[in-house]
């Protein structure tokens, strides 16, 4: 019985405040269901909210429309962008593979030169080869023909002619020869070879002045000086291409060939034209200065070592001098420079006799007992100092017999 008093008044009677307040929030249910339900059977609500809400749109419309407005247009601006993109990328494209078959004709266009360049290059070696060969029978011709104009010029020195044998005997002093030359016995052969070697050393002599006198400036662009200002402008133009050649970076046959071609072109033009007769402006011919410079010094020279006495053959001979003079210095000033690689040109002074370089007068079992006395003409050649050499004309020596042992050997290291 306690039991359930307890449970009826814990569930119902101490639950009364909470169904009082459920109780009053069913009344405010009510009554706003009451409010509600008025409200929504009064057709003016309706008729009042609609003509707020079309109010407020109206007011609101232009807005939109202006608002609708720019975001068409912006929806044309960015289709317009968008086909502009479309053309420019479309045109892009056309350039793109107008550009790649022009660069494609380019290369084609290139690699056909460059064949070609390699036919001309090889075309080039070939003439080169040939005109290397034809020169090379063209000197050994030109020194022949020198040989014998320098023979004719000093003469056999007989007849009706004096020699100075004291200003001969100096001459060979000079060039350290031992061959004894006398009045008694004047040993005319080897006077011969002195006086052919003297002319050569004259000549040569002459040159190194004409050339330091152009470095002088004092007669530069002076008709007489031309030959000299052309090998020089020559030699620096070969000395900047062969700077330009170490400085710049890149490797290619042109820069190399270019150099042997422009050598050999320049030394070609002087050695065929080199020292020829002048053509003034009005037209006439006149010897070169320089050679009738030089051929008056040498005939003074030789007049004094020999003495023709028939005027008529003293004419003759001292007129062989320009001939004589210009072919010297076409050999060994011009000539020399055309042959890739350079001709070298070589004297022998106090050394053992070898026939393989020299030429002379010898028997073969008295070789080991004969030195140079005098090397009258140079040993011309290629490489002259390598096992390959190329030998174009043999020296010209007069020989004597090796007075001692130790003769050789001391003028060596001398």
């Amino acid at each position: 019985m306690d039991t359930l008093l307890r449970f009826i008044y814990s569930n119902i009677v101490g639950n009364k405040p909470e169904l009082q307040n459920n109780q009053a929030e069913n009344e405010e249910i009510n009554d706003y269901s009451t409010h509600t339900r008025k409200d929504f059977n009064d057709p003016d609500y309706y008729n009042n909210d609609t003509q707020r809400q079309l109010t407020k749109n109206k007011e609101e419309k232009p807005a939109l429309l202006e608002e609708l407005n720019k975001t068409k247009e912006s929806c044309n601006e960015l289709e317009q962008s968008l086909k502009n993109i479309k053309g420019e990328l479309s045109q892009e494209k056309k350039n793109s593979q107008k550009y790649k078959k022009q660069l494609e004709k380019e290369k084609k266009t290139l690699n056909e030169k460059v064949r070609k360049l390699e036919g001309d290059l090889l075309q080039e070696r070939q003439n080169f080869n040939f005109l290397i060969g034809k020169n090379q029978k063209e000197k050994q011709e030109f020194d022949s023909k020198l040989k014998n104009t320098l023979d004719n010029y000093i003469t056999h020195l007989k007849p009706n002619m004096d020699l100075n044998i004291n200003e001969i005997q100096k001459l060979a002093q000079e060039y350290g020869c031992l061959n004894e030359i006398t009045a008694e016995n004047p040993n005319k052969t080897f006077i011969k070879a002195i006086l052919q070697r003297k002319v050569l050393d004259l000549v040569r002599k002459f040159s190194h002045e004409l050339y330091e006198l152009m470095e002088s400036q004092k007669f530069k662009g002076e008709p007489f000086t031309l030959e000299s200002e052309i090998e020089s402008k020559a030699n620096e133009l070969l000395k900047l291409i062969k700077l330009f050649s170490v400085t710049r970076a890149g490797t290619d046959e042109v820069t190399d060939a270019s150099m042997i071609k422009i050598r050999q072109q320049v030394y070609g033009i002087l050695g065929n034209r080199g020292f020829n007769n002048i053509i003034d402006d009005d037209g006439n011919m006149r010897m070169h200065d320089f050679i009738t410079l030089v051929s008056n010094e040498l005939n003074k020279m030789m007049n004094n070592y020999r003495k023709i006495n028939d005027p008529n053959r003293k004419e003759q001979v001292d007129a062989m001098a320009p001939k004589l003079i210009q072919d010297i210095y076409k050999l060994f000033w011009f000539r020399v420079n055309v042959q890739e690689p350079k001709t070298e040109c070589e004297y022998f002074e106090n050394v053992m006799i070898n026939p393989d370089t020299m030429k002379g007068t010898w028997n073969d079992d008295e070789i080991d007992k004969l030195c140079v006395d005098i090397c009258y003409f140079p040993l011309v050649g290629r490489n002259l100092n390598s096992t390959d050499a190329k030998i174009f004309t043999l020296a010209k020596v007069f020989t004597r017999y090796i007075s001692g042992s130790n003769e050789l050997n001391e003028e060596k290291d001398e």
